[in-house]
């Protein structure tokens, strides 16, 4: 499972800049928060826009809504040109976890300790969902708790055609209910049920495990920089000249062995 504070920050790395307020407290630095903004499409998570799926979103889905085609047309003119990434709500989430799922699956499958948003009495958790929930009962809409900012609770969301990905305060939104993605995520910043693959990135790794790393490796005289759990460049250059060194030992240690067939 993956950690749900790195897709906060994978979330908000999509969000478009303008929609994330200064002074807000984010798992993410602001410099590095809206850096690859993606638009919103219907039924897409993470993809490319093309004009064959701009055609295809068009027909079979704003049509069918009432939508005519020079209002799509003019709502989304230039996201071939700019070659735009496209994200539904539920997209965000299923383009990190690269699965795929509606957000009521998402709600009664994958959710725990969930329920109407006035009833669910513990704080908010960084990474927990929240939904709309239509007049039959079916969640239709998701988003994602990222910050707060002056006590409000932030939202990161891909949030309609005009609007892509943006972050919102929870109370301005119509949201209905809410729960832990505990099937999906791990909400514990220092839990790790997988293998981290260590790579300079955008938005860059980042937790416990990072400074815990940086700590050992200053120790041992591998220069990392300052201790601050973020992998950056001073980071890497420690952990290569870690790797350099281990290995050429284990190699100048391997030219000594004495072969098989000469031992007594």
């Amino acid at each position: 499972m993956k950690n749900a504070m790195d897709f906060i920050r994978f979330a908000l790395s999509h969000a478009k800049p303008e929609t994330i307020p200064l002074g807000a407290k984010l798992p993410l630095s602001f410099e590095e928060c809206g850096t690859r903004p993606w638009e919103y499409l219907p039924g897409t998570a993470g993809d490319a826009v093309t004009q064959e799926l701009l055609d295809e979103r068009f027909a079979n889905f704003y049509k069918l809504l009432g939508w005519s085609r020079e209002r799509f047309d003019r709502m989304t003119e230039n996201f071939v040109i700019k070659r735009v990434t496209a994200s539904d709500s539920q997209g965000l989430l299923n383009a990190y976890l690269g699965l795929d799922a509606t957000p009521h699956f998402c709600y009664s499958a994958w959710c725990t300790d969930k329920g109407e948003i006035g009833k669910v009495k513990r704080p908010f958790a960084l990474g927990e969902a929240v939904f709309f929930r239509d007049e039959d009962g079916r969640a239709v809409h998701t988003g994602f708790v990222c910050g707060s900012l002056g006590g409000e609770t932030l939202v990161v969301e891909a949030r309609g055609l005009g609007s892509g990905v943006c972050v919102t305060k929870l109370t301005e939104r119509p949201w209905t209910h809410r729960g832990l993605v505990t099937k999906q995520l791990i909400y514990d910043e220092n839990c790790y049920d997988e293998q981290i693959v260590l790579s300079l990135r955008t938005p860059m790794l980042r937790g416990e495990s990072i400074r815990q790393l940086q700590l050992a490796l200053n120790s041992l005289g591998y220069f990392c920089g300052a201790a601050d759990g973020v992998l950056g460049e001073n980071t890497m250059t420690g952990v290569r000249d870690f790797v350099d060194a281990h290995f050429r030992s284990r190699r100048a240690q391997s030219k000594k062995t004495v072969p098989f067939s000469e031992r007594a």
